[in-house]
């Protein structure tokens, strides 16, 4: 069995030779090298088990050598022990944060320094020269070092954007938007899709460079959700950007690759469709192992920081405005109509017998049929509507530049869809729900059209509603 090869490095021939003499009577094969750019040739020729190096040398000094053996995949696994005379913090930092699997002071005994060897070389593995040339000299040596230095000053740079990108998103998707834009710059792929799963929604970005056929979209979608832990029930957010001009068509997804972002509470995926497989292999997904964390990094600020700001504007339950959100939306929205001239509507709708199911199913049962009237409601509306729980099992719609007769037909449309709504529950029972609606307009108003005169009027014809059976709408 051949002798454990190490490789030692120091510019001091008394500090090499104490180290060499300690190492070949504990049984080792020595190699010796004078300087940084001597050691890396050796290195890369011989692949040696451990490598001790000092830190100060001339041509290349310990933490370039360091850097150097580490980034290439022939050597990176290769242990590597500092020994040195600086036992100062920044220093002893530096060095392990660069890679360095033991920092020891040469005032260590010859003992301890042979058990650390022993240690690291019990678990270095055996490694192989791969294809390619072997650097003949120091000049080739200092050309790697360039080009590690160059590489990893991309890497820090893209790192910096991301970053910087990431402070000015105030929201998931402004982040979504500005982390993909930026790897479009450095990444040739097809399309680009974010998927975070939260514990009941699951939120989606996809963007692509060409227009997608149906298919290839759902393919997409149904992959990046097949990568994600989704709760039952968990309802998708799903916000596209990309081309729609047919003559650009993509159809088929190919391999999509995935790589996991760690966030915090919550699951989370990038999905890449590259445009050319063994660029993407070679050069793309190195990188991009590089800057998940990053990424993961910028979305979950922005993800995190938009959830502070909905903490105090949304219902947990429902995840719809709260009562006083939703108050202001309709404020501002009767400044706005005041202004230009417009109308504007409001509904009230109260869920009949709720208390009746919460006696009967349970409140579980009851945040369920909230959750499913929010969900029916939010889906119907326009995207200019504003929704929110007012409270207990009561929704207010804010309807901008609408008449009474149109809000009047819109909670007619809330009204049936919400009756032939079964709710599955978590028994595997179901139930049905109906709600009463009052509705109001502000050009019916006399004197000041504020919120809560409006609201007022709306609140009486909700009772109306009731008063003439429940599951109506009034006027």
């Amino acid at each position: 069995m051949k002798p454990t090869r190490v490789l030692v490095v120091d510019d001091s021939e008394l500090a090499r030779a104490l180290v060499v003499r300690a190492l070949s009577q504990a049984g080792y094969e020595v190699l010796q090298a004078a300087d940084g750019a001597e050691a890396a040739v050796m290195a890369f020729r011989t692949l040696p088990q451990v490598v001790l190096t000092d830190l100060e040398m001339p041509t290349m000094d310990g933490n370039q050598l360091l850097r150097l053996l580490k980034s290439d995949p022939s050597t990176a696994s290769i242990p590597v022990i500092i020994l040195t005379s600086h036992n100062e913090a920044p220093s002893r930092f530096w060095g392990l944060a660069t890679g360095a699997d033991a920092y020891i002071t040469k005032d260590a005994s010859p003992q301890e320094l042979v058990a650390e060897v022993h240690k690291l070389a019990q678990r270095s593995p055996t490694v192989t020269q791969p294809p390619g040339a072997l650097p003949q000299g120091p000049l080739d040596v200092l050309a790697r070092v360039a080009k590690t230095l160059d590489q990893a000053l991309m890497k820090a740079t893209l790192t910096s954007s991301l970053l910087a990108q990431g402070i000015g998103s105030s929201d998931w998707l402004t982040a979504c938007r500005r982390v993909v834009r930026l790897l479009r710059e450095v990444v040739d792929g097809e399309v680009f899709a974010v998927g975070v799963a939260e514990a009941h929604t699951v939120s989606m970005y996809v963007a692509a460079e060409r227009q997608l056929s149906l298919a290839t979209f759902d393919a997409v979608n149904k992959q990046v959700l097949d990568h994600l832990p989704l709760t039952p029930g968990a309802e998708v957010e799903l916000t596209y950007d990309g081309e729609h001009n047919p003559e650009r068509l993509l159809q088929g997804t190919g391999d999509l690759r995935f790589f996991p972002l760690p966030l915090r509470e919550a699951e989370g995926v990038l999905a890449i469709l590259p445009q050319d497989e063994l660029t993407f292999r070679t050069v793309s997904e190195p990188l991009l192992s590089e800057l998940t964390n990053p990424i993961a990094l910028v979305l979950d600020n922005a993800r995190l920081a938009q959830r502070l700001r909905e903490l105090s504007s949304l219902d947990s339950l429902t995840r719809l405005l709260n009562h006083r959100a939703i108050f202001e939306r309709l404020g501002e929205e009767l400044a706005r109509a005041s202004r230009r001239g417009l109308e504007v509507s409001v509904i009230l709708a109260d869920l009949d017998h709720f208390k009746e199911i919460n006696d009967t199913y349970g409140h579980l049962a009851g945040d369920a049929v909230l959750r499913a009237a929010a969900q029916l409601f939010r889906h119907l509306l326009r995207a200019s509507d504003g929704l929110g729980r007012y409270g207990g099992e009561e929704f207010m719609v804010v309807l901008p530049e609408t008449t009474l007769e149109a809000a009047s037909h819109t909670a007619e449309r809330l009204r049936q869809s919400l009756e032939r709504q079964t709710v599955p529950l978590a028994t595997g029972e179901k139930v049905s729900v109906t709600a009463s609606f009052g509705v109001a307009c502000a050009s019916e108003l006399v004197g000041p059209k504020n919120p809560d005169a409006l609201v007022s009027l709306a609140d009486m014809r909700l009772y109306q509603a009731k008063a003439a059976g429940r599951n109506c709408v009034k006027p």
